[in-house]
């Protein structure tokens, strides 16, 4: 499946609901993973995962996937962590390492043969996967999850830490 830059920006910015905010999470691959249906106005479909490393702690990704009518699904879009290096090959430039980065489907890379969401670049928008999960949220247009529906969610500051209920 191939998309155009539009139709991508379209299925990002479409308004998303999340039909199952107390999915479950579950341990794989020595990670964390909660995955979250997704389903906009026309019914469209799409699949939301959150995800931690257990023994890293700027090992994290949210994605968003499209999935089509026919099953097949596309990432649209990733925020990871900073654990790893990243390159885009496409426009040659030098990978940057240690930070935080953003990865969107493009027409391009899909053109090239390359994954539809290859293409990344470095942000300062969030440092861990509360923020990067945040950020997801208003991006994509995604309602229906709350902080308090996430794996962590955060501990306001003005809040007490011993506070039980």
């Amino acid at each position: 499946m191939k998309l155009t830059d539009v139709e991508i920006e379209q299925l990002l910015t479409v308004p998303k609901t999340v039909i199952n905010p107390r999915a479950r999470k579950k341990l794989q691959n020595g990670s964390e993973q909660t995955n979250y249906d997704l389903i906009c106005e026309n019914g469209m479909s799409f699949r939301l995962y959150v995800r931690q490393n257990t023994r890293i702690p700027n090992g994290f990704s949210c994605g968003l996937y499209y999935i089509t009518l026919a099953g097949e699904s596309i990432t649209l879009a990733r925020y990871n962590g900073s654990d790893h290096a990243h390159s885009n090959p496409l426009e040659g430039t030098a990978p940057f390492f240690m930070a935080c980065h953003i990865h969107r489907a493009t027409q391009r890379y899909m053109e090239a043969g390359r994954k539809a969401d290859h293409y990344a670049e470095t942000t300062t928008r969030y440092s861990d996967l509360t923020g990067a999960l945040k950020e997801i949220l208003s991006d994509c247009k995604i309602d229906g999850l709350t902080q308090v529906d996430s794996p962590t969610p955060p501990i306001p500051i003005d809040e007490p830490q011993n506070k039980l209920f």
